[in-house]
């Protein structure tokens, strides 16, 4: 972890409350930059044309818009057999990242003289476009095979366009065992892709094969089969999902999932616990498609799965199941259960499903977590309880809190789990905010004031609580207004001061009430100094200082200027004479 790798992504109240406009940009491409491009394109310096075809590929991975007028340059390029193989072929990457199909014609003729680079580049191009001029190529390619790249990308041509005869074609190539391992696969696996009916006699048979044949024969079963087949096909995928082929198992599990959610539970001994990700995924999509309460406890397990999207995804499957009267009682019971639970991956899920499901007689047992060794968990505990909102957990937050000052001015907080902490503490000074817990005011303004042991997250997360606690009230402590006017105007050049922690002072002034002449005259002087260019951007302290002196003066002020931005730098741009003059 480092320390912008927060565990809560995306629910910081100090960012959200005051809501401003968030920052924005807008893609500016200059007048002179594609004619410059297409310019260079006409030159009759190599160099500078490989130069400009580059510039075109780079702007078409970005997807620049205004580039439809360098398709016809570019086809033009790769048609001219004169012309060196790296311009043709960054040409041709252009015009692929492009999709221009007005190169088919071009494309294919590259193709069909035999120009290995060109086919690697567009041949997945044409499939797309469905080509049929490609398909005979293609057919001979299997028929002959010379290249292991050439024959992957002639699978998935006739795989993706070709006829019945064609599947045919890749089926047999898949199931002859004196071709070579890998390419079988490769044909299996476009058939998989691309196939509408599997091919069930031929995975029958591979299916007590060799660990490669198993994985061919699962490929060629996976896809969902018609009505007649079903019974075949659910033997053949049951016995590959029980083999002991890691791949031939997931592969054979998705496929079944798929469409018959009930074999999948028939092999549970099987894949309840299997090492395969995708075959657990199969068992526990089964177990979540046909839920009932008295299931929901097998189900509620993979809470503790070792894989994070999966553990994550039952979590939220069960959070929407709570939406049942009655699966409710039982997803309440185990949201209880994960909290208290000594699994640090249950605990961590059993706390996003008590926020989600507003279960407060959980907050108790999330204080314990507070202490947790496991920063998914500590930090998770103190988002739930910022977001539950039990008034009995503010006076055991805070001295939990209290007891930990040390560790952080003196620089000792565990290594490992110093960024998470900053991350938990920012949290739980939020809650003391939002819930206007007065008590915590004076560790708020030891984490205000500006310690080298401290990070910024931290100290803004305390002088933006301080602002919500004490809002309207200047005189229940005189102190605090001093304290955030110190921080505001702070311009000591070693250390400085953050420019969030003087945003946090701001909007906290204006929210206490701080309309002193001294303070109106810093709010000014730093919206000010914050401009870009002389227009309101951005900037945290500008649009921070601009809110605060609306609240406290009345004066509006324009919103913000989106910024123009470019995709560049490019290898080549038009010329700037301004540029020159500043030299200068």
């Amino acid at each position: 972890m480092n320390a912008q790798d927060n565990i809560i992504k995306n629910d910081w109240p100090m960012f959200a409350d005051p809501v401003m406009l968030h920052e924005q940009k807008i893609l500016v491409v200059a007048d002179r930059l594609i004619p410059t491009w297409l310019a260079a394109l006409a030159s009759e310096a190599n160099e500078i044309r490989v130069d400009a075809v580059e510039t075109i590929r780079m702007a078409s991975v970005k997807k620049l818009p205004g580039l439809e007028v360098t398709i016809d340059p570019l086809i033009a390029i790769c048609a001219d057999k004169e012309n060196s193989k790296v311009l043709r072929h960054t040409a041709a990457s252009a015009l692929v990242l492009q999709d221009a199909k007005q190169a088919e014609s071009v494309f294919v003729e590259a193709v069909t003289a035999g120009e290995f680079e060109m086919s690697l580049i567009v041949e997945d191009a044409l499939r797309r476009w469905q080509s049929e001029a490609l398909l005979d190529i293609w057919r001979k390619r299997i028929e002959r095979p010379t290249s292991i790249s050439l024959m992957r990308l002639a699978f998935n041509g006739l795989a993706s366009n070709g006829s019945d005869d064609d599947h045919q074609q890749l089926v047999d190539y898949a199931v002859n065992r004196a071709n070579r391992n890998s390419l079988r696969l490769e044909a299996a696996q476009a058939i998989a892709a691309y196939s509408k009916r599997p091919y069930l006699t031929e995975a029958a048979a591979l299916s007590i094969g060799t660990s490669s044949d198993l994985v061919i024969a699962a490929a060629l079963a996976s896809p969902t089969p018609g009505e007649q087949e079903q019974d075949q096909a659910v033997e053949i995928n049951q016995r590959l999902c029980a083999s002991l082929s890691y791949v031939a198992s997931g592969l054979a599990a998705q496929s079944l999932i798929a469409w018959n959610p009930q074999s999948i539970l028939e092999l549970s001994e099987v894949l309840e616990s299997h090492r395969n990700k995708r075959s657990r995924l199969a068992y526990v999509t089964a177990l979540y498609e046909t839920v009932a309460s008295d299931t929901l406890v097998t189900l509620a397990q993979y809470l503790d799965d070792a894989d994070p999207e999966l553990r994550t995804q039952v979590r939220n499957w069960l959070i929407q199941l709570a939406e049942q009267p009655e699966l409710r009682p039982g997803i309440i019971q185990v949201t209880q259960r994960s909290v208290s639970s000594d699994s640090w991956r249950v605990q961590e899920q059993g706390l996003h499903m008590a926020v989600e499901l507003e279960q407060t007689q959980v907050a108790l047992d999330a204080l314990g977590l507070l202490t947790s060794e496991r920063p998914e968990v500590l930090v998770t505990a103190a988002w739930a309880l910022r977001r539950l909102q039990v008034t009995a957990t503010l006076a055991p937050a805070l001295a939990y809190c209290d007891g930990r000052k040390l560790e952080f001015l003196g620089e000792k907080l565990p290594r490992d789990l110093e960024f998470s902490i900053n991350e938990q503490f920012a949290h739980l000074y939020q809650m003391f905010g939002q819930m206007k817990y007065k008590p915590a005011s004076k560790l708020l303004q030891q984490f205000t004031r500006k310690e080298q042991a401290l990070r910024f997250r931290v100290r803004a997360s305390a002088a933006w609580a301080l602002g919500k606690i004490w809002e309207g009230d200047l005189t229940g402590d005189p102190e605090i207004a001093k304290l955030l006017f110190t921080r505001l105007t702070d311009e000591a050049p070693i250390p400085p001061e953050d420019v969030l922690v003087k945003r946090m002072c701001a909007i906290g002034l204006a929210r206490m009430g701080s309309n002193t002449p001294e303070t109106i005259a810093a709010l000014h002087k730093y919206r000010e100094q914050t401009m870009r260019s002389g227009e309101p951007g951005f900037n945290s302290l500008h649009t921070g200082a601009s809110w605060a002196l609306t609240e406290l003066t009345g004066e509006s002020f324009p919103d913000p200027i989106p910024e123009d931005y470019n995709e560049g730098p490019w290898l080549l741009s038009p010329f700037d004479a301004k540029l020159l003059k500043n030299s200068n």
